[in-house]
């Protein structure tokens, strides 16, 4: 039996990202597992030494994250490292050493024309925080990364309820050009490590 590539990634926006840049970058195929969550892997645990049995390779790829109550890119990894499973690697959004996720990445990788799309969202945050919240009385929250790659992707395609479909996390074409670069240089990090494994 050959052996396969088993991929731990957090969610649908994750599986498709990960498969379209596998795909673009034309390695090896793996086997992704779409979690709920992070802290689902530890749910894996019986999945995971079957696979180590088999002798297969199995990585995670989660986010580092950045609020307080979640730790980081150095809290992460340790978390992760505590269950104590046998993982051959991991790797952290956004680039394997910074606290962040998959939008900061996702936010570092867009087609740079697109980059006026952006400008107009710092506009509106700072909008938000700055006047909106003065008039209101009370400071206002600012929208999550995930709605600032789900605006930029809504502003780009059409009207239609079938156009709408594609900025869904699993309907995403990370391949189309007009809306993301994959051979970004930003992404050299996670192509390094996907190298070790399927090339």
């Amino acid at each position: 039996m050959s052996k396969v590539v088993h991929i731990f990634v957090e969610g649908d926006a994750d599986v498709k990202f990960i498969s379209d840049y596998i795909s673009h970058i034309k390695l090896a195929e793996a086997k992704i597992h779409g979690l709920n969550g992070w802290t689902d892997i530890k749910n894996m645990r019986t999945d995971i030494a079957r696979y180590k049995d088999e002798n297969n390779d199995v990585l995670v790829i989660f986010d580092a994250d950045t609020s307080k109550n979640k730790g980081g890119f150095v809290t992460r990894k340790k978390q992760i490292e505590d269950y104590a499973l046998p993982l051959d690697d991991i790797f952290l959004f956004p680039d394997n050493q910074n606290d962040g996720a998959l939008e900061d990445l996702l936010e570092n990788i867009i087609n740079n024309k697109n980059k006026p799309i952006f400008d107009c969202w710092e506009r509106y945050e700072t909008c938000l925080k700055e006047c909106a919240s003065k008039k209101i009385g009370k400071e206002l929250t600012t929208p999550a990364k995930k709605s600032k790659i789900y605006g930029y992707l809504e502003v780009l395609v059409g009207e239609t309820e079938k156009e709408k479909k594609k900025i869904k996390d699993p309907n995403r074409d990370y391949k189309k050009e007009e809306h993301w670069n994959l051979d970004a240089k930003y992404l050299n990090p996670l192509k390094e490590f996907l190298l070790k494994y399927l090339n």
